[in-house]
Protein backbone atom coordinates (compact mmCIF):
# COMPACT_ATOMS: atom_id res chain seq x y z
CA UNK A 1 0.00 0.00 0.00
CA UNK A 2 1.23 3.62 -0.56
CA UNK A 3 1.48 6.95 1.57
CA UNK A 4 1.26 10.00 0.07
CA UNK A 5 4.16 11.62 -1.62
CA UNK A 6 3.83 15.38 -0.53
CA UNK A 7 1.81 17.02 2.29
CA UNK A 8 -0.29 20.09 1.83
CA UNK A 9 2.00 23.37 3.60
CA UNK A 10 0.48 26.72 4.59
CA UNK A 11 1.26 29.27 2.59
CA UNK A 12 0.89 33.37 1.72
CA UNK A 13 -2.83 35.11 1.59
CA UNK A 14 -3.94 31.51 2.84
CA UNK A 15 -2.53 29.65 -0.31
CA UNK A 16 -1.13 25.63 0.26
CA UNK A 17 1.61 24.12 -1.90
CA UNK A 18 2.74 20.90 -1.88
CA UNK A 19 5.98 19.83 0.54
CA UNK A 20 7.42 16.41 -0.92
CA UNK A 21 7.05 13.80 2.25
CA UNK A 22 10.61 12.48 2.28
CA UNK A 23 13.23 14.70 2.24
CA UNK A 24 17.07 14.69 1.87
CA UNK A 25 18.81 16.03 4.93
CA UNK A 26 21.94 17.31 4.01
CA UNK A 27 24.09 17.93 7.59
CA UNK A 28 26.39 15.58 8.46
CA UNK A 29 29.81 16.37 11.04
CA UNK A 30 33.04 16.38 9.79
CA UNK A 31 34.20 17.40 6.41
CA UNK A 32 31.94 18.00 3.65
CA UNK A 33 33.62 16.35 0.11
CA UNK A 34 30.32 13.79 0.24
CA UNK A 35 27.59 16.94 0.24
CA UNK A 36 27.92 17.49 -3.84
CA UNK A 37 27.73 13.67 -5.18
CA UNK A 38 25.58 12.77 -2.74
CA UNK A 39 23.00 15.25 -3.26
CA UNK A 40 23.18 14.92 -7.02
CA UNK A 41 22.44 11.23 -6.62
CA UNK A 42 19.49 11.72 -4.28
CA UNK A 43 18.03 13.59 -6.69
CA UNK A 44 18.67 11.24 -9.66
CA UNK A 45 17.31 8.44 -7.62
CA UNK A 46 14.03 10.88 -7.45
CA UNK A 47 14.14 12.68 -3.97
CA UNK A 48 12.72 16.31 -4.83
CA UNK A 49 13.56 17.57 -1.33
CA UNK A 50 16.30 18.87 0.23
CA UNK A 51 16.52 19.93 3.75
CA UNK A 52 20.12 22.37 3.87
CA UNK A 53 21.04 25.04 6.60
CA UNK A 54 23.61 28.11 6.70
CA UNK A 55 25.67 26.44 8.90
CA UNK A 56 26.09 22.93 7.36
CA UNK A 57 28.36 24.82 5.36
CA UNK A 58 27.48 23.05 2.12
CA UNK A 59 25.15 25.12 0.20
CA UNK A 60 27.66 25.76 -2.88
CA UNK A 61 27.63 21.61 -3.20
CA UNK A 62 23.92 21.43 -2.58
CA UNK A 63 23.57 23.91 -5.47
CA UNK A 64 25.95 22.64 -7.53
CA UNK A 65 24.27 19.16 -7.63
CA UNK A 66 20.72 21.16 -8.17
CA UNK A 67 22.55 22.64 -11.22
CA UNK A 68 24.11 19.64 -12.64
CA UNK A 69 21.04 17.62 -12.48
CA UNK A 70 19.25 19.01 -15.43
CA UNK A 71 15.73 19.30 -12.56
CA UNK A 72 14.04 22.30 -12.98
CA UNK A 73 14.21 24.42 -10.22
CA UNK A 74 10.28 24.83 -9.51
CA UNK A 75 10.36 20.95 -9.12
CA UNK A 76 12.84 20.96 -5.96
CA UNK A 77 11.46 21.95 -2.58
CA UNK A 78 14.58 24.04 -0.99
CA UNK A 79 14.44 24.17 2.91
CA UNK A 80 17.21 26.08 4.56
CA UNK A 81 17.74 27.69 8.16
CA UNK A 82 19.71 30.52 9.77
CA UNK A 83 21.92 30.21 12.46
CA UNK A 84 21.57 32.10 15.71
CA UNK A 85 23.64 34.44 15.12
CA UNK A 86 21.97 35.84 12.33
CA UNK A 87 18.49 36.28 14.79
CA UNK A 88 18.59 39.98 15.15
CA UNK A 89 15.44 41.26 13.08
CA UNK A 90 17.70 43.17 10.87
CA UNK A 91 19.95 40.20 10.18
CA UNK A 92 17.36 37.73 9.42
CA UNK A 93 17.14 38.79 5.46
CA UNK A 94 21.34 38.65 5.40
CA UNK A 95 21.70 35.31 5.79
CA UNK A 96 18.88 34.18 3.22
CA UNK A 97 20.99 36.41 0.76
CA UNK A 98 24.01 34.65 1.68
CA UNK A 99 22.41 30.96 1.25
CA UNK A 100 20.50 31.85 -2.34
CA UNK A 101 24.15 32.93 -3.42
CA UNK A 102 26.22 30.73 -2.00
CA UNK A 103 23.43 27.78 -3.79
CA UNK A 104 22.95 29.50 -6.57
CA UNK A 105 19.34 30.27 -5.86
CA UNK A 106 16.55 32.94 -6.59
CA UNK A 107 14.54 31.65 -3.75
CA UNK A 108 13.93 29.27 -1.51
CA UNK A 109 10.72 27.21 -0.84
CA UNK A 110 10.89 27.12 3.39
CA UNK A 111 13.20 29.47 5.47
CA UNK A 112 13.34 28.24 9.09
CA UNK A 113 14.35 30.08 12.42
CA UNK A 114 17.67 27.27 13.17
CA UNK A 115 17.18 27.47 17.38
CA UNK A 116 14.33 29.70 19.34
CA UNK A 117 17.95 31.22 20.89
CA UNK A 118 19.61 34.09 19.27
CA UNK A 119 23.23 35.34 19.75
CA UNK A 120 24.87 38.22 19.50
CA UNK A 121 26.93 38.22 16.40
CA UNK A 122 30.40 40.09 16.86
CA UNK A 123 29.09 43.00 14.13
CA UNK A 124 27.19 43.51 11.30
CA UNK A 125 30.41 43.52 8.98
CA UNK A 126 31.36 40.17 10.20
CA UNK A 127 27.92 38.27 9.36
CA UNK A 128 28.57 39.87 6.31
CA UNK A 129 31.63 38.22 5.65
CA UNK A 130 30.87 35.47 7.86
CA UNK A 131 31.13 32.12 6.70
CA UNK A 132 30.25 28.27 7.58
CA UNK A 133 31.00 24.66 7.55
CA UNK A 134 33.59 22.57 10.26
CA UNK A 135 36.81 23.95 9.28
CA UNK A 136 35.41 27.46 10.42
CA UNK A 137 36.13 29.10 13.72
CA UNK A 138 33.52 31.08 15.60
CA UNK A 139 35.90 34.53 13.77
CA UNK A 140 34.85 32.89 10.83
CA UNK A 141 31.65 32.55 11.49
CA UNK A 142 30.76 36.02 13.04
CA UNK A 143 30.18 34.82 16.49
CA UNK A 144 31.58 36.57 19.48
CA UNK A 145 34.12 34.25 21.52
CA UNK A 146 33.59 34.14 24.88
CA UNK A 147 36.62 32.75 28.07
CA UNK A 148 33.96 30.08 28.56
CA UNK A 149 33.59 29.09 25.06
CA UNK A 150 29.54 29.59 25.09
CA UNK A 151 27.97 32.40 22.59
CA UNK A 152 26.76 35.72 24.23
CA UNK A 153 23.03 35.81 24.07
CA UNK A 154 20.69 38.43 22.71
CA UNK A 155 18.24 37.99 25.35
CA UNK A 156 15.80 41.19 23.84
CA UNK A 157 15.08 38.54 20.98
CA UNK A 158 15.21 35.15 22.20
CA UNK A 159 11.87 33.59 23.06
CA UNK A 160 10.24 34.99 25.96
CA UNK A 161 9.96 31.43 28.43
CA UNK A 162 13.93 31.29 27.24
CA UNK A 163 14.46 34.91 28.76
CA UNK A 164 12.31 34.09 31.51
CA UNK A 165 14.76 31.23 32.48
CA UNK A 166 17.53 33.36 33.05
CA UNK A 167 15.64 36.43 34.54
CA UNK A 168 15.29 38.50 31.11
CA UNK A 169 12.41 39.94 28.76
CA UNK A 170 12.51 38.49 25.29
CA UNK A 171 10.33 37.93 22.39
CA UNK A 172 10.93 35.90 18.90
CA UNK A 173 8.18 38.08 17.40
CA UNK A 174 10.22 40.88 15.90
CA UNK A 175 12.48 38.00 14.18
CA UNK A 176 9.84 36.33 13.33
CA UNK A 177 8.02 39.41 11.69
CA UNK A 178 11.67 39.83 9.87
CA UNK A 179 11.18 36.38 8.43
CA UNK A 180 8.12 36.73 7.03
CA UNK A 181 9.58 39.64 5.14
CA UNK A 182 11.45 37.44 3.13
CA UNK A 183 8.15 36.01 2.13
CA UNK A 184 6.35 39.31 0.94
CA UNK A 185 9.78 39.93 -1.16
CA UNK A 186 9.95 36.60 -2.66
CA UNK A 187 12.95 35.57 -1.44
CA UNK A 188 11.07 32.53 0.69
CA UNK A 189 7.89 30.96 -0.59
CA UNK A 190 7.13 29.79 3.09
CA UNK A 191 8.59 30.05 6.52
CA UNK A 192 8.58 28.06 10.05
CA UNK A 193 10.74 27.71 13.16
CA UNK A 194 12.91 24.23 14.50
CA UNK A 195 13.84 23.18 17.94
CA UNK A 196 10.50 25.16 18.95
CA UNK A 197 8.74 24.10 22.19
CA UNK A 198 4.90 24.14 22.09
CA UNK A 199 5.38 27.63 24.44
CA UNK A 200 7.39 28.87 21.61
CA UNK A 201 5.03 28.26 18.83
CA UNK A 202 2.40 29.94 21.01
CA UNK A 203 4.17 33.54 21.36
CA UNK A 204 4.29 33.16 17.16
CA UNK A 205 1.13 32.06 16.45
CA UNK A 206 -1.09 35.46 17.30
CA UNK A 207 1.47 36.86 14.51
CA UNK A 208 0.79 35.03 11.62
CA UNK A 209 -1.14 37.72 9.78
CA UNK A 210 -0.91 36.85 5.76
CA UNK A 211 2.41 34.82 6.48
CA UNK A 212 1.60 31.73 8.18
CA UNK A 213 3.80 29.10 10.74
CA UNK A 214 4.02 26.67 8.17
CA UNK A 215 6.33 24.03 9.90
CA UNK A 216 8.46 23.13 12.99
CA UNK A 217 11.58 21.14 12.59
CA UNK A 218 12.50 19.13 15.32
CA UNK A 219 14.63 15.26 16.22
CA UNK A 220 11.66 12.58 16.10
CA UNK A 221 11.90 9.06 15.67
CA UNK A 222 10.61 6.00 17.66
CA UNK A 223 12.91 6.59 20.34
CA UNK A 224 11.35 10.26 20.78
CA UNK A 225 7.88 9.88 19.34
CA UNK A 226 7.48 13.49 20.41
CA UNK A 227 3.91 12.71 19.98
CA UNK A 228 2.64 15.81 21.99
CA UNK A 229 4.46 18.22 19.55
CA UNK A 230 3.33 16.81 16.71
CA UNK A 231 -0.16 17.09 17.47
CA UNK A 232 0.43 20.41 18.41
CA UNK A 233 1.15 21.06 14.99
CA UNK A 234 -1.57 19.21 13.74
CA UNK A 235 -4.04 21.12 15.42
CA UNK A 236 -2.82 24.35 14.37
CA UNK A 237 -1.43 22.99 10.73
CA UNK A 238 2.12 23.39 11.40
CA UNK A 239 3.99 20.44 9.07
CA UNK A 240 6.36 18.37 11.19
CA UNK A 241 9.38 18.02 9.67
CA UNK A 242 12.08 15.28 11.03
CA UNK A 243 15.49 15.62 11.97
CA UNK A 244 17.67 12.47 12.71
CA UNK A 245 15.09 10.19 11.97
CA UNK A 246 16.95 7.29 12.37
CA UNK A 247 18.38 8.73 15.83
CA UNK A 248 21.82 8.74 16.39
CA UNK A 249 24.60 7.09 18.85
CA UNK A 250 23.15 7.48 22.50
CA UNK A 251 25.61 7.68 25.70
CA UNK A 252 25.45 4.11 26.36
CA UNK A 253 26.66 3.37 22.43
CA UNK A 254 23.49 2.01 21.64
CA UNK A 255 21.90 2.84 18.35
CA UNK A 256 18.15 2.38 17.12
CA UNK A 257 19.17 1.09 13.97
CA UNK A 258 20.46 -2.23 15.43
CA UNK A 259 17.79 -1.96 18.11
CA UNK A 260 16.56 -5.66 17.66
CA UNK A 261 12.97 -5.17 17.47
CA UNK A 262 13.66 -2.64 14.32
CA UNK A 263 15.63 -4.74 12.57
CA UNK A 264 13.08 -7.60 13.18
CA UNK A 265 10.11 -5.54 11.83
CA UNK A 266 12.23 -4.37 8.91
CA UNK A 267 13.06 -7.88 8.18
CA UNK A 268 9.54 -8.53 8.31
CA UNK A 269 8.58 -6.21 5.42
CA UNK A 270 11.50 -7.07 3.73
CA UNK A 271 12.94 -3.15 3.90
CA UNK A 272 16.10 -2.18 5.28
CA UNK A 273 16.26 0.02 8.59
CA UNK A 274 16.28 3.33 7.08
CA UNK A 275 13.56 2.58 4.64
CA UNK A 276 11.21 1.43 7.80
CA UNK A 277 11.98 4.33 10.09
CA UNK A 278 11.08 7.10 7.09
CA UNK A 279 7.84 5.04 6.50
CA UNK A 280 6.81 5.33 10.32
CA UNK A 281 7.39 8.73 10.13
CA UNK A 282 5.69 9.52 6.73
CA UNK A 283 2.58 7.42 8.07
CA UNK A 284 2.00 9.29 11.30
CA UNK A 285 1.59 12.50 9.14
CA UNK A 286 5.38 13.55 9.47
CA UNK A 287 8.15 14.55 6.88
CA UNK A 288 11.12 12.19 7.47
CA UNK A 289 14.90 14.12 6.45
CA UNK A 290 16.81 11.04 6.15
CA UNK A 291 21.15 11.58 5.21
CA UNK A 292 23.11 9.63 3.73
CA UNK A 293 26.09 9.05 1.11
CA UNK A 294 25.77 5.54 0.19
CA UNK A 295 23.87 5.37 -3.00
CA UNK A 296 22.10 2.06 -2.14
CA UNK A 297 20.86 3.59 1.05
CA UNK A 298 19.61 7.46 -0.07
CA UNK A 299 17.22 4.98 -2.76
CA UNK A 300 16.08 2.82 -0.30
CA UNK A 301 15.23 5.61 1.93
CA UNK A 302 13.32 7.16 -0.51
CA UNK A 303 11.23 3.95 -1.31
CA UNK A 304 8.31 4.19 1.80
CA UNK A 305 5.30 1.96 1.88
CA UNK A 306 2.40 1.33 4.39
CA UNK A 307 2.82 -0.86 7.88
CA UNK A 308 0.53 -2.38 9.52
CA UNK A 309 -1.20 -0.85 12.41
CA UNK A 310 0.29 -3.59 14.28
CA UNK A 311 3.79 -2.71 13.11
CA UNK A 312 3.29 1.20 13.69
CA UNK A 313 2.48 0.06 17.28
CA UNK A 314 5.66 -2.07 17.71
CA UNK A 315 7.81 1.06 16.34
CA UNK A 316 5.22 3.44 18.91
CA UNK A 317 6.28 1.13 21.85
CA UNK A 318 10.08 1.63 21.50
CA UNK A 319 9.55 5.22 23.02
CA UNK A 320 12.25 5.74 26.06
CA UNK A 321 11.02 7.51 29.06
CA UNK A 322 11.79 11.82 30.23
CA UNK A 323 13.68 12.79 27.19
CA UNK A 324 16.15 9.27 27.33
CA UNK A 325 15.61 8.63 23.58
CA UNK A 326 16.94 11.77 22.56
CA UNK A 327 20.34 11.80 20.68
CA UNK A 328 20.73 15.42 19.78
CA UNK A 329 21.25 17.60 23.15
CA UNK A 330 19.69 20.51 22.19
CA UNK A 331 21.05 22.37 25.50
CA UNK A 332 24.28 21.87 25.09
CA UNK A 333 25.85 25.11 24.10
CA UNK A 334 23.01 27.01 25.46
CA UNK A 335 22.84 25.49 29.12
CA UNK A 336 18.74 25.81 28.95
CA UNK A 337 15.99 23.19 28.60
CA UNK A 338 14.97 23.46 25.15
CA UNK A 339 12.28 21.49 24.62
CA UNK A 340 11.40 20.86 27.73
CA UNK A 341 8.63 23.73 28.48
Amino acid sequence: MSLPKTFPLRAVHGKTFQIPSVGYGTWASGETSWAKDATLTALKEGYRHLDCAWMYGVDEAVGQAIKESGIPREEIFVTSKFWCHFGHPDNVELCLDKILKNMGLDYIDLYLAHWPCVWKPASREALEKARAGPDTDDEAQGLIATADDKPVIDWEHTTSNLAKLKGHEGSFVPTWKAMQETVRKGKARSVGVSNFSITELEELLPHENDVPLSCNQIEVHPWLPQTELVDFGWKHDILITCYSPFAGQKEDGATLLKDAKVNELAKKNDMDVGQLLQSWAVQRGTVPLGKSATPARIKSNLNIRKLSDKDVKALDDLALPNEEGRTVDPSAEWDLPLYKH
